[in-house]
């Protein structure tokens, strides 16, 4: 079954969005995310066919945080089956690793990630290819910010990262230094909300970039990486994520939110005041607001289609 929406009601549904949001004052910036300027605030939605719609302070670039879990992933699964990524990720009962530990401050799964890059021992060639990833998902390249990234290393470093995780024996596929300086790296990767928008909606398109046309991965990889979205998206807020918005999603602490939907569009949102949850009130709100406007969900019995008027 297939529902149709035109482009103009999703024009304004991103703009009566933005309007019943841009006043919210709620939130704090990370710590992290140095020199981010209060009161910013963009929605970007890009399609599977080339169409994207940018509202407001679309240009601004904030650190990508755990949302470059969301290219990592697409490597991941690119050079690997959906069996051996779960059981390297330690969650498969059939090969049980020590829990991560508590309290580190960084997703040990994302650091765990790094280190199943192949090749094994390169750092070099493990950033170029998730690098390059970058590109070819969103048309352009990110921007590492230095300042956030040696910010990322002292916390680390403060935080005896490597020790920890030592430690508890969390098992890891490479060394861990290696592993950490790519992981830390990558959290400070800076893209707008057109380009997460764009990139979002090359996985829409099943690999394929709807702006440059090249094939980018296996289109049959996408519910695979959206899948992980799903189950590893933000699920610390007072209302579950999934059940109000039906967008599998990823956030940063840079105060940015992705949001994809298979072969029907990417919505990403930036605001840098965040919730106790760490995600950004603004860009949490103003996804929700279009998804309960048109209706979107995943999970809903019909595919949406996009036409003009």
């Amino acid at each position: 079954m297939e529902r149709k929406i035109s482009l103009s009601d999703l024009r304004k549904a991103v703009d009566e969005a933005y309007e019943a949001v841009k006043s919210e004052k709620e939130g704090t910036i990370n710590p992290r995310n140095i020199g981010a300027e209060a009161g910013k605030f963009g929605i970007s939605v890009a399609l599977p066919d080339g169409t994207v719609i940018n509202k407001a302070d679309t240009d601004v670039k904030a650190p990508m945080g755990s949302i470059m879990k969301v290219p990592l992933s697409s490597i991941l699964f690119s050079q690997n089956t959906v069996a051996e990524v779960v059981k390297k990720s330690g969650t498969c009962p059939c090969h049980k690793m020590p829990e991560k530990p508590k309290g580190l401050g960084f997703s040990a799964h994302g650091i765990r990630a790094f280190s199943a890059i192949e090749p094994t021992g390169d750092p070099e060639s493990k950033w170029n290819l998730y690098e390059n990833r970058m590109i070819d998902l969103m048309g352009s390249a990110p921007e590492l910010d230095d300042k956030v990234y040696e910010y990322l290393v002292k916390e680390a470093a403060d935080t005896k990262l490597t020790d920890t995780l030592a430690a508890d024996g969390y098992y890891l596929y490479d060394d861990a230094s290696l592993a950490i300086n790519l992981y830390l790296k990558a959290l400070a990767m800076k893209a707008s909300t057109e380009q997460l928008a764009k990139m979002g909606a090359t996985i829409a398109a099943d690999g394929v970039n709807p702006f440059s046309g090249n094939v980018v991965f296996d289109g049959a990889i996408t519910q695979n990486i959206v899948g992980l979205m799903a189950a590893k998206g933000p699920h610390k807020m007072n209302t579950p994520w999934l059940v109000s918005t039906g967008i599998p999603a990823k956030t940063s602490f840079g105060g940015s939110i992705l949001g994809i939907i298979p072969g029907t569009m990417a919505i990403a949102a930036y605001a840098p005041e965040l919730n106790p949850a760490g995600v950004s009130v603004k860009a949490a709100q103003a996804i929700r607001e279009i998804a309960t406007r048109l209706n979107l969900s995943v999970f809903a019995s019909s595919r949406v289609k996009f036409v003009n008027d």
